[in-house]
């Protein structure tokens, strides 16, 4: 990592509100005790589905983002709040139901009857347009797709190895999982043009691997809520 920079990168929060705020507190306090001069926050997508509070999540991400102050924030899109959007748009995609969405739609208000499904998610979609609030939608469209400091580079799933890092696709950086998480060769574990940080994949302890950090460690499966935590040549790890 670039000299005088602590980076904290936060794994899939998946609608639990309360885990997070944990999060953040543990984060402030490691921020207190560091000597860091500069500290950047990375929040690594799938902030919605399965937990109890979507849209408090957002509504705090938001303010988050729109509070300023000394810490620098990113927040990546995953592949959960791209399939809201491809649900929005195309109700048919009852993909992001079934992932969850039920629990997120909930969050804002909108119930999911079953007696008549294509009736339901056309009236479900319509209800969510109307009933998220517009700072949500905008911040839901400015989510970065990743983003790079020093030899590390932040996505929500990962990279695909075969591709530069400017040719990644949004479907890549979201929902990539082979040949990325078991990236090696001749037997061995190989480096990529940057060290990847992820979340998406789930494992029961944060992993380490020369080409990878994954920090989805199942919170919404009754796991923990991980952070990477990257400064210098040192990665370790925050878990709520």
């Amino acid at each position: 990592m670039e000299e005088g920079l602590c980076v904290y990168a936060i794994g899939d929060v998946h609608g639990y509100l309360e885990t997070l705020l944990e999060m953040e507190a543990a984060i402030e306090a490691d921020i207190a005790k560091g000597g860091a001069a500069e500290n950047i926050i990375i929040y690594l997508g799938d902030y919605i589905d399965r937990g109890p509070d979507s849209a408090g999540v957002i509504e705090h991400l938001h303010s988050m983002k729109q509070s300023g102050g000394p810490v620098r924030r990113h927040f990546l899109m995953g592949n959960h709040e791209l399939a809201l959007f491809e649900f929005l748009t195309n109700p048919e995609y009852e993909r992001w139901l079934k992932w969850g969405g039920e629990q997120t739609c909930a969050s804002y208000g909108v119930t999911i009857g079953h007696e008549d499904e294509a009736h339901e998610k056309d009236r479900a979609a319509e209800e969510m347009m109307a009933l998220i609030p517009q700072h949500h939608m905008a911040f839901y469209q400015s989510l970065e797709k990743r983003v790079i400091y020093g030899g590390y580079l932040f996505a929500h799933a990962g990279i695909d190895p075969y591709k530069s890092i400017e040719e990644q696709t949004v479907r890549d950086l979201t929902s990539i999982r082979q040949p990325f998480l078991s990236w090696y060769k001749d037997g061995e574990y190989k480096p990529l043009e940057k060290r990847v940080v992820h979340g998406h994949s789930i494992s029961k302890e944060p992993v380490e691997r020369v080409h990878r950090v994954g920090v989805d460690t199942g919170l919404y499966e009754g796991g923990k809520l991980t952070a990477a935590v990257i400064e210098g040549a040192d990665v370790r790890f925050i878990q709520v």
